[in-house]
């Protein structure tokens, strides 16, 4: 695991999941996007392994959410390993547009994906 911490910003566009059968840990996809380019755009897998935390992202979050995580990159020591972000912290900078509000997801869509 590297020592310094990296963060990202991107959109949560699945469904979080439990990590474990008490739901103690969560795992989700965090899609990034760094330029208006959609081939530059990466999926970083993440685990979260604080109990608090990982709550709060099984129950509070929804695909949509633009999130800034915080956290340190887990490099495969084999090529059959996935890479993957240990997350600590988790900001949504954004919430999802209510599904009931036509205009509001089609902004959010325009926004995602540029003009």
């Amino acid at each position: 695991m590297d020592t310094d911490p990296i963060a990202l910003d991107g959109f949560l566009e699945e469904e979080t999941v439990p990590g474990d059968l008490h739901g103690s840990t969560a795992r989700f996809r965090l899609t990034v996007s760094p330029t208006d380019e959609r081939t530059d755009e990466m999926i970083v897998p993440c685990s979260v392994a604080d109990p608090e935390l990982a709550h709060a992202v099984i129950h509070d979050l929804v695909p949509g959410d633009k999130l800034r995580v915080t956290g340190y990159l887990r490099l495969p020591r084999t090529p059959d390993e996935p890479m993957w972000l240990v997350v600590n912290t988790l900001d949504v900078l954004e919430a999802a547009p209510l599904l009931s509000d036509p205009a509001a997801v089609a902004t959010a869509v325009i926004e995602r994906y540029g003009p």
